[in-house]
């Protein structure tokens, strides 16, 4: 339901309106109708980005919705009752963030996935930027979370150049080390022991796995470091890198 503010005899008259209607209103420039348009639309701005884009997306905190939110304006201004309004304007928000997508990639070149559900953008420029604007994307990601991750070790006296040091070199030793990290990390009072204290429960955990004290406080550093990004949900970008290969 739209409002169209129309003059009667000095009084404003509230008049229901159908999205045509409100449409034609807003293109004869009818500014009100554009601001309610847009406002009772920003949920299908947000769904309609989101899945392009394949994130959901939050007003102040992505350039994406902006762009979308432009894009539907130039909808409003563009239709002309051939198709659906809301398919219409479907295709305008995919294009300009398509656009987006080529001027954030700098047209490098990157493995292709079909866009969904906009088969007419499925050209090979559109794939192509979207996949590398993906990819700049997660770059991003993990740098911000390898960030917070040099942050958290700081309170356990760990740099990333020590668990470059500490490292198992052996594939059996990692797997040892991994078991007793997956063990400290499946017991709650062994976790929050971790995190109060900034130590390894050493004594517990060589009773849980069998791994004598002595191999657990050489590799306290690299210990402590797995067990953090396997219980930290805001480091869950890193745990490939505690993966066994």
């Amino acid at each position: 339901m739209f409002r169209s503010y129309l003059p009667s005899g000095g009084v404003i008259v509230l008049q229901d309106l159908t999205i045509d209607q409100a449409l034609l209103l807003a293109q004869n420039g009818d500014e009100r109708i554009r601001e309610e348009l847009i406002e009772n639309h920003k949920a299908f701005i947000i769904k309609t980005s989101s899945n392009i884009c394949k994130r959901y997306l939050t007003w102040g905190n992505d350039d994406e919705l902006s762009i979308a939110l432009v894009a539907f304006n130039e909808a409003i201004d563009s239709y002309n009752g051939e198709a659906s309004f809301y398919s219409f304007a479907k295709t305008v928000i995919s294009r300009r963030l398509i656009d987006y997508f080529r001027k954030e990639s700098k047209h490098q070149t990157l493995s292709l996935t079909p866009l969904e559900d906009n088969n007419e953008l499925c050209d090979y420029d559109s794939i192509k930027s979207f996949e590398i604007y993906k990819e700049k994307q997660r770059e991003y990601d993990l740098s911000d979370t390898v960030g917070n991750f040099v942050i958290v070790l700081m309170n356990y006296g760990i740099t990333l150049e020590d668990l470059a040091k500490a490292s198992p070199k052996h594939r059996d030793t990692k797997e040892t080390l991994y078991r007793v990290a997956q063990e400290l990390c499946s017991h709650q009072n062994l976790l929050e022991y971790l995190y109060k204290n900034k130590q390894l429960p050493l004594k517990e955990l060589e009773l849980l796995t069998g791994v004598k004290r002595k191999t657990l406080e050489r590799a306290r550093k690299y210990l402590i470091a797995t067990a953090l990004i396997q219980s930290n949900p805001d480091l869950v970008a890193l745990k490939d890198f505690t993966q066994l290969a």
